[in-house]
């Protein structure tokens, strides 16, 4: 298409200059201007579009082009009328005067109020460059609601603004789009083509959204796959690894029960459900997407055991009747789906569920406080270093599917209707700790992402929960208190490459060991000569402790065995560049504090690897 295209805008012999206005402040540009508008009269030859809509007419060159090029589209121009972003008042006359042979209709408008442009589907709907990145941006995300084609004037070379501002809609809307490319020349025309199915889905959807049933045809493994927190990851390990921040910081609150029966709610791809019937819990998993129960029964392929260990409900988690009483339940990245009314259904149900020593863990995103506040704030600065956000911080997903994306007040009100402890922080997934275990400001308030709860019937143990959140500096430890084993590793590796080992520590120390706050405790290595006198690499990759390792006094623990805490890790290395025979030196490391394989500790242990 663009080489017919191309070829057609060097045949036309159509010259823009025979309609332009001789009182046009730009007059000195029109010879520059010819063959830009030559490409714009063969994109309408090319496409043929029974209908057209352009934003921002100002004396009607596009226009005329356009129909130029194709005589029998009906076209639609809207136009400000003003003489801000490259418009001149009283132009669009102008453009109504060389048009009136055509079948053309004006509409005085701004689009930048508007929710929807005028009309129904168009075959191609033009966007002028003339205008800040904002502004581009909010009339793209009109334009690919209701065209097969958006043609975008000048993306290359009119502003750097407008330049990312368009380059921004490309990346978040990619999977809305079956192409697009751009042609060079005056000013760089970008054509955009519509996924068909994008416009199909969009006749389907609810545009008044009351409830969670009202978008639940749009939770599909698509969207599960391809744009869900944490999909690269579950189709990397296939849900069997729990690496994803956002459900690593959950599993990690939730580590304050050692066993029972665990409520997954709104389990999603199932990698929490997997996760805690690995740990040894009864899990109930409930999601009211059948692609997801799919997803989530794939996790445990190959492992009959251990997914009889979990029951799989397909239903809304507000109706349904639970089997059991629970230790524990989990909403990570549910509450935002839900109406006001079924969160309060919803609390009722886990309040009735769950056992009166129960723990309720939840986790939302986005915390409403930093959309509100320091977004705005980043805009402000990003725009004075010439960078470019966009005014809408959400993904398309996040607008259809966040319902009611939460503030701590009433998320905090509305959960303590049903439980007697509420417990709620601010923070981020790679911070949950946040202001759980340091006094936040006003603005660190405004600029934590997230929102994390812990609700309960009875008291909850707060200093149990910080220590599995955050690590202060561990004062030196004797030896033999902790221990590491290589359990698996392999003898021989090749030359600058990753492979994993496994290992197993042991932790007889009173401390908590985890990977959280600002002086978190990882799994670590040197790369040592055969002999190991001599550092070759020192600092090697880190791996963060996950499950975290509970300290011999954990009250957890107490009521299990006195076997000393331990726990089996997965670490990645990377081996050296050069060909021989090394030591490969594994132990933890506490940043910020010190290495443990020094003294007065000496937590370390030494496996031979040859680099081949």
């Amino acid at each position: 298409m663009f080489d017919s295209i191309i070829k057609q805008a060097k045949q036309t012999e159509y010259d823009f200059r025979k309609t332009t206005n001789p009182e046009d402040p730009l007059l000195h540009l029109f010879n520059e201007w010819v063959d830009y508008y030559k490409l714009k009269s063969a994109i309408a030859h090319e496409l043929k579009p029974i209908n057209i809509l352009e934003i921002g007419v100002r004396f009607g060159y596009s226009a005329a082009a356009f129909l130029h090029g194709y005589p029998n589209t009906k076209y639609i121009g809207i136009d400000l009328d003003t003489n801000n972003f490259g418009g001149v008042k009283g132009a669009i006359n102008w453009a109504k005067e060389i048009t009136k042979q055509f079948n053309t209709e004006f509409i005085i408008a701004d689009t930048q109020v508007m929710e929807r442009l005028p009309g129904n589907v168009y075959d191609l709907i033009h966007v002028n460059g003339q205008q800040n990145g904002d502004g581009s941006f909010h009339d793209l995300e009109l334009a690919i609601k209701q065209s097969h084609y958006v043609l975008v004037d000048g993306y290359l070379l009119w502003t750097q603004q407008n330049f990312m501002a368009v380059s921004d809609f490309l990346f978040r809307y990619a999977d809305l789009l079956d192409w697009y490319g751009v042609i060079p020349g005056y000013a760089g025309e970008l054509l955009i083509k519509v996924s068909n199915n994008y416009l199909i889905e969009l006749e389907e959807q609810h545009h008044n959204t009351n409830s969670s049933l009202d978008i639940r045809q749009s939770y599909t493994s698509h969207y599960y796959t391809q744009d869900c927190s944490g999909f690269d990851t579950y189709k990397q390990n296939q849900g069997k690894k729990l690496e994803d921040p956002r459900l690593q910081s959950v599993a990690a609150i939730a580590s304050l029960k050692a066993l029972g029966r665990v409520l997954d709610i709104g389990s999603g791809r199932g990698e929490l459900s997997y996760y805690f019937a690995r740990q040894g819990f009864a899990v109930t998993s409930i999601d009211y997407s059948p692609n997801a129960i799919e997803l989530a029964k794939n996790c445990f392929n190959g492992e009959a055991e251990l997914a009889a260990k979990v029951e799989f409900i397909c239903d809304h988690v507000c109706n349904v009747q639970l089997p059991d009483k629970y230790d524990l339940a989990l909403a990570s990245d549910v509450i935002e789906h839900l109406a006001f009314e079924e969160l309060d259904a919803l609390y009722q149900q886990v309040a009735h569920s769950l056992k009166q020593d129960g723990l309720f863990v939840v986790h939302t995103f986005p915390n409403l406080w930093y959309y509100k506040y320091e977004y705005p704030r980043k805009r402000k600065i990003a725009a004075s270093v010439g960078a470019y956000l966009p005014p809408q911080p959400r993904s398309r997903y996040e607008l259809l599917m966040h319902i009611n994306e939460q503030s701590p007040r009433i998320l905090k009100k509305q959960l303590s209707k049903h439980f007697n402890h509420v417990c709620l922080w601010f923070g981020d997934t790679q911070n949950p700790g946040g202001s759980l275990v340091k006094k936040f400001s006003t603005r660190e308030i405004g600029a934590a992402t997230s929102l994390f709860v812990v609700a309960s019937h009875r008291p909850i143990n707060r200093e149990h929960l910080k220590s599995s959140l955050q690590m202060f500096p561990i004062p030196p430890i004797s030896a033999g208190t902790i221990k590491i084993f290589v359990k698996e590793h392999p003898k021989l590796v090749n030359t600058d490459s990753e492979f994993e080992i496994q290992l197993e520590i042991e932790n007889s120390s009173e401390f908590t060991l985890n990977s959280y706050g600002s002086h978190p405790v990882h799994i670590s290595y040197h790369w040592m000569n055969e002999q190991a006198t001599d550092y070759i690499v020192f600092e090697g990759q880190r791996t963060k402790i996950f499950p975290h390792l509970n300290s011999s006094e954990d009250i957890v623990l107490k009521h299990l065995s006195n076997k000393v805490p331990k726990e089996m890790y997965k670490i990645k290395l990377r081996s050296l560049e050069k060909k021989g025979n090394y030591i490969l030196r594994v132990t933890l490391v506490q940043e910020g504090v010190r290495w443990f394989d020094v003294s007065p500790t000496y937590l370390m242990e030494d496996i031979g690897i040859r680099v081949i």
